[in-house]
């Protein structure tokens, strides 16, 4: 990816990769020699190639050792799950068979910068702003505009910290909270003349958000494309919330060579709605119905099921919901050597990362995963999901139990109970959506246990409930 790729945050900023950004207070950005981030609506793209941090980063992988601005992927894959860098290797493998190690090393100069003519860009990593109509609990201002007002009355401030400094939302008409330091692409000239220049040789795009089949520039942004007459021979990737699939959309999808929908979807129905609130499950599973049942749309789908201290216990309830009732066959199809899920552990904020769940709640997890690992040897999808089941619940609880993050748990705690507050919700409301007839002991049994779990945290009664909610 240092090499042939770009990526664009929502603020327009330029980083090393989307997944630069848990660990470290630079997050991936990558700056010019004063330590002003280079921005895609300000600066020009080539210049940002060879910046110092990709520089940096070019090397360290040249000899196999891992930057700091890496952690993230780092911290999975010691884990056994699968990271973005690997993801990316498997999928450049088709396109790029021939860039290897010591293909990199050849057009690499010892500082570590590139001839950015000879190596030019094939995979666009694009941000279309904040603007987002879901406001997720593991979210924030940052990545979606709905949280602003939620933000302000959680924290007590106007104002938070990005990658330019600190962002301060002013009042409108209306009395909501707003800023512009988002719409980088609004009326960008800039922009879209670098789009134009620097697209000739890309094979495929990543496009994110905010949520960007709600942005009016990312269905301009298709049909330059289709204009120029290669979007035949581009592959268009998302990491949607498939809240808004409209038929200008659907047309435009139709003239790809292929599209790939990360659809981020954790948990069914009530789990669903309350972590990505105010979400509707129903219309978001028509939404993929009506994906499936396009025969016009070469489509890969897949679910991007966001791990938390929320969702955890649901996890094995939903690869169920996959094997048995969900109709989709183009998302995360049945195969041994597909997942049936993929998912994402959840790494920052840190007080929704599920390594927070102190020792007696974790072994109430890893419970009731094992009753489902006993559950999958029984039904007719055995033989061709067993071990993948098995070894997703395995990577999970390895993850969950390699750190002790406890110390945040108080925070998770409060911030949950306080949104609850805000948003009209509540935490135990959250319930099992299937329960077939194979599960219904099981299920029984486990929730007995959950009543039961006594941590050694000292909190509420209140409080104590919602670490047994899930």
């Amino acid at each position: 990816m240092p090499w042939n790729s770009i990526n664009i945050r929502n603020n327009g900023d330029i980083r090393i990769c989307c997944n630069a950004n848990s660990y470290t207070e630079n997050k991936g950005i990558v700056r010019m020699d004063d330590g002003t981030p280079y921005n895609i609506g300000k600066h020009e793209i080539t210049d940002a190639r060879n910046a110092e941090l990709l520089k940096e980063v070019r090397l360290k992988m040249l000899n196999d050792e891992w930057h700091p601005e890496c952690e993230r992927c780092r911290q999975e894959e010691i884990n056994g799950i699968k990271s973005r860098r690997e993801h990316e290797v498997l999928e450049w493998g088709e396109y790029s068979g021939d860039f290897d190690i010591e293909a990199a090393q050849a057009v690499t100069d010892e500082d570590g910068s590139i001839d950015t003519n000879a190596q030019p860009l094939e995979f666009f990593d694009i941000r279309y702003g904040n603007f987002c109509n879901l406001k997720c609990r593991m979210c924030g201002p940052t990545e979606s505009h709905t949280w602003f007002n939620d933000y302000v009355k959680l924290h007590g401030r106007n104002q938070f910290n990005d990658t330019h400094g600190t962002v301060v939302l002013e009042k409108n008409k209306k009395g909501r909270w707003e800023t512009d330091s988002y719409n980088w692409f609004k009326q960008s000239n800039w922009f879209w003349n670098q789009f134009e220049k620097h697209t000739t040789n890309t094979k495929r795009m990543y496009i994110v958000g905010g949520e960007p089949l709600i942005i009016d520039e990312h269905l301009e942004l298709l049909e330059r494309l289709v204009a120029n007459g290669n979007s035949h021979n581009i592959e268009i990737e998302y990491n949607s919330n498939l809240t808004n699939v409209t038929k200008n959309i659907v047309n435009a999808w139709e003239k790809f060579k292929q599209i790939r929908i990360g659809a981020s979807i954790d948990g069914l129905g009530d789990v669903f709605n309350y972590q990505r609130a105010p979400a509707n499950w129903n219309k978001v599973y028509q939404n993929m119905l009506t994906l499936e049942n396009n025969p016009n749309i070469n489509l890969k789908g897949w679910f991007t099921y966001t791990v938390t201290p929320l969702n955890l216990f649901h996890l094995p309830e939903f690869m169920q919901w996959k094997l048995e009732h969900s109709g989709l066959s183009k998302f995360n199809p049945i195969t041994t050597a597909k997942p049936i899920v993929t998912y994402h552990m959840c790494h920052a904020p840190k007080h929704y990362n599920v390594k927070i769940l102190p020792y007696e709640y974790k072994q109430q997890v890893c419970d009731t995963f094992d009753e489902y690992k006993k559950w999958i040897v029984t039904t007719e999808h055995a033989d061709k999901v067993k071990n993948n089941f098995v070894d997703i619940l395995n990577k999970v609880e390895r993850f969950m139990n390699s750190e002790d993050y406890s110390e945040h748990l108080p925070t998770f705690i409060d911030t949950t109970l306080r949104l609850d507050e805000i948003r009209k919700q509540n935490i135990l409301n959250i319930k099992s959506s299937i329960e077939t007839n194979s599960l219904d002991s099981h299920l029984t049994r486990i929730r007995k246990k959950m009543n039961k779990i006594n941590t050694s945290v000292k909190i509420q009664s209140k409080s104590e409930k919602l670490l047994i909610c899930t």
